[in-house]
């Protein structure tokens, strides 16, 4: 599954996930801004199911499943932070389905 990166993820977590062979794209510059609802159209519309994001209010201000996006929820924004956890940001990714939700934890654990 392609991921697509929320605009507050650093755009070397994808350059590090395509190291391990995850395919997460950076945010599109004409999406910044979007309100979340426009933003899960314009996923929706491009034919993207899974959003990575550090929005831990997203999935309860949305139905997913209408929109038909998977999201992953990371602990943090700093690269660093997120570098410890990129094999279970991959896995999750690799695994999720369409309106479901993964929260990555800061320790890793899902």
């Amino acid at each position: 599954m392609i991921a697509q990166l929320d605009e507050s993820v650093p755009t070397r977590l994808g350059r590090a996930l395509a190291a391990i062979g995850c395919r997460a794209i950076r945010f599109p510059n004409e999406w910044k801004g979007l309100k979340n609802g426009r933003l899960l159209n314009k996923l929706n519309e491009s034919g993207i199911e899974c959003l990575v994001t550090c929005d831990r209010n997203l999935q309860y201000q949305q139905n997913l499943e209408r929109y038909g996006i998977a999201l992953v929820v990371l602990p943090r924004q700093r690269f660093e932070d997120l570098l410890p956890l990129l094999g279970e940001i991959a896995s999750a990714i690799a695994n999720i389905r369409p309106g479901q939700v993964v929260v990555i934890a800061d320790q890793g654990k899902v």
